[in-house]
């Protein structure tokens, strides 16, 4: 870390007859450890005890100029100031996300992993002679203005929001997050699993989900405020904008008056929702009412999706739910957009069919989509892959700037003269190609946020033995960095891929538009792995040699609030590949004549070392019930695997069938009367 260093107090204690040259080399040894820029003011030595003070100042650095628009500058700055954010690859994957928490945490801004405008003009002014922050009070990364105060009168409070604990915000990283639809705004949850988004194979596709569920990216990209082990469901609360002033705005949530609330908006020229945080939070019986800042909110006009306080249920807005900032703006989009190149490259060429991508770690990966384009006359002469100039039909086919497709070849447009056209060839890591005359041209005029037509896609990827995994691709033109770690062995398919068109203004929605592989000519994109690893999901082991059982669970035990149920699951193997949680699967039924219902609940927990599970029953575990062991699910870094109490096996990945012979799981069940 890169910290201000006011004074540094070398106490060197030695003998009398210690000589100069030991306190010097033994001096510099010291300061050799240093890493901060800093500049010698003055050295006193004492006469009686060898005792040298050294004055340092802070130099500091100057990022004032440094466009942080940029990702890979953000990692360039947190990796130089000792935030870890991993590859400086321009992509903005969890290490580079947890980085910025890190970050956030100690400017003392607000800890959400989001580089906004607040982060950005911190990292302009940072100049790594900064002190951690002490305050405990977020800014937001709406608003210039923290208050600090807490004031309580006998019908509301209006408070501050504190920072949030960082393992507590980001320790569970698994189970269902809370979303309105962005394509239909109804009410859904989406389910949040293993994640590393460097790698082709980071993101298992499960195949096998709740009902009502979707998976990870099917919904756009998510914040992750809450997590739970439950679906989430819609309440019958309100949330309207109120009292629009041209530096703030109000939302009223009319329910049970938390102050507890995250409220998720849709940014102007985006589908992917996003976390506002208010100046101030007021409650009364029934009702929250939460202050926000426009002044560094992002010009055009903005979407109200829903509220949600970690309740599981979901408050949809209602009434006003859309508001301009800045000065009118042109918001409109057109609902027939769709994919139109995918750009699959390593090492500037084309990725060929059936390619080897063994260790690959330079895989480049974009796409864009048929209403970015404008169409322009055919080239008239063939053109070759080492020339910078190119002859079109005339000179109103490109602009300086712009882009030229030709074919799977990018080119940036740098000079014009009449008909001939100076380029930038492959531009974006795309391959320079031989292109022939007759060969369609499409231009691209503005890679601005407001013309880009689509703000966020994801591809699914198939193995030929059926693991399926999800690619986060950003906005198109985005240059998505990617390896193969992590993908065991198999040929690799494009299944499909599916994009959002950024939020018109007026609508509720979002345009979506899917394109599967059914012998679609832009999914010609098969991969091979084949020295990495060959499969193997868990398994689960009865006894143990001594005929023991390795599975132990409650039986019949009745149990209370403040108790804990303990599952052992020693049984476990866990086969090729690291468990990273478990689900466990409970059948409810009502116990003696409590009247209710019968129904199901699942519990996500952390792996421990000896696969032993701890439930503590506390008031979300509903009481009149005989909680009925179903399953467990364990979740690596592939698939998941579910073994079921009657002894079968469910392998997500594939439909072939499986048994276990730990035949009395359906034995292990406790009573909460």
């Amino acid at each position: 870390m890169n910290k201000k260093v006011i004074i540094f107090i070398l106490l060197i204690l030695i003998s009398c007859n210690s000589s100069d040259e030991n306190i010097n080399e033994t001096s510099n040894q010291i300061l050799d450890e240093i890493t901060v820029t800093s500049v010698a003011i003055s050295t006193t030595t004492s006469t009686s005890s060898s005792t040298t003070t050294t004055i340092f100042e802070c130099l500091g650095d100057d990022n004032t100029m440094v466009n942080f628009e940029n990702i890979k500058n953000i990692q360039k700055f947190l990796n130089k100031y000792g935030f870890d954010a991993g590859e400086e690859d321009g992509y903005l994957g969890s290490q580079t996300v947890n980085a910025l928490i890190r970050f956030q945490i100690y400017a003392g801004l607000n800890a959400d992993g989001d580089p906004g405008p607040n982060t950005r003009s911190a990292m302009n002014n940072w100049t790594g002679c900064e002190e951690k922050a002490e305050s405990n009070i977020i800014e937001s990364e709406t608003s210039t203005t923290t208050s600090t105060t807490t004031s309580t009168t006998t019908s509301t409070t209006t408070t501050t929001l504190p920072i949030e604990n960082l393992n507590n915000k980001r320790s569970k990283s698994y189970g269902y997050l809370p979303s309105v639809s962005i394509t239909t705004n109804e009410i859904m949850s989406v389910f949040k699993g293993f994640e590393e988004t460097s790698s082709i194979c980071g993101v298992p596709y499960i195949n096998n989900l709740s009902s009502g569920a979707i998976n990870l990216y099917e919904n756009g990209l998510l914040p992750y405020a809450s997590v739970k082990n439950e679906l989430f469901t819609e309440s019958i609360s309100t949330a309207e904008i109120v009292n629009v002033t041209p530096s703030t705005f109000t939302v009223n949530v009319i329910g049970n008056g938390d102050k507890n609330f995250k409220f998720y908006f849709i940014k102007p020229f985006e589908s992917n929702l996003t976390i506002l945080s208010p100046i101030s939070i007021t409650t009364a019986p029934g009702l929250t009412t939460a202050v926000f800042d426009k002044t560094n909110l992002e010009q055009g006009y903005w979407f109200f999706s829903f509220a949600e306080n970690n309740s599981g249920q979901i408050v949809k807005s209602v009434g006003l739910r859309e508001i301009l900032v800045s000065n009118e703006i042109i918001q409109t989009q057109g609902s027939d957009n769709e994919i139109d190149t995918i750009f699959f490259l390593k090492d500037n060429q084309n990725i060929s069919e059936g390619l080897n991508l063994n260790n690959a770690n330079n895989i480049k990966l974009f796409y864009t989509t048929k209403n970015l384009y404008d169409t322009r006359d055919d080239t008239t002469n063939s053109i070759s892959n080492t020339t910078n100039t190119l002859t079109l039909k005339d000179d109103n086919q490109a602009g300086k700037g712009q882009i030229i497709q030709i074919g799977r070849e990018l080119m940036l447009v740098t000079a014009i003269s009449g008909n001939t056209y100076t380029v930038e060839r492959g531009y974006l890591n795309t391959q320079k190609e031989n292109h022939s005359a007759g060969t369609s041209v499409k231009v691209i005029k503005n890679i601005s946020k407001e013309q880009l037509k689509s703000s966020f896609a994801y591809a699914v990827v198939r193995s030929e033995l059926g693991m399926r995994y999800q690619i986060a691709l950003g906005s198109e033109l985005t240059l998505n960095q990617l390896s193969t770690e992590n993908c065991p062995n198999g040929l690799y398919s494009f299944e499909e891929i599916t994009i959002f068109s950024w939020r018109p203004q007026g609508s509720s929605v979002s345009y979506s538009s899917t394109k599967l592989d059914r012998n679609n000519p832009i999914f010609d994109k098969q991969f091979l792995i084949n020295n990495s690893y060959n499969y193997s999901p868990p398994s689960l082991l009865s006894k143990d040699s001594n005929g023991n059982f390795l599975n132990l669970g409650p039986k019949n035990t009745i149990v209370g609030s403040g108790d804990k149920v303990v599952f052992d699951f020693s049984g476990i193997n866990i086969g090729t590949n690291t468990l990273k949680f478990v689900e466990l699967n409970f059948t409810l039924n009502p116990y003696k004549s409590s009247g209710k219902l019968s129904k199901s609940k699942n519990l996500f927990l952390d792996v421990s070392d000896n696969y032993i599970f701890e439930i503590n029953i506390n008031d979300e575990w509903e009481s009149g019930y005989k909680y009925i062991f179903e399953s467990i699910s364990l979740y690596d870094e592939v698939s998941k695997t579910t073994f079921k109490n009657n002894k079968n096996v469910i392998y997500d990945y594939t439909l072939t069938k499986d048994t276990h012979d730990s035949y009395y799981l359906d034995q292990f069940i406790f009573i909460i009367p």
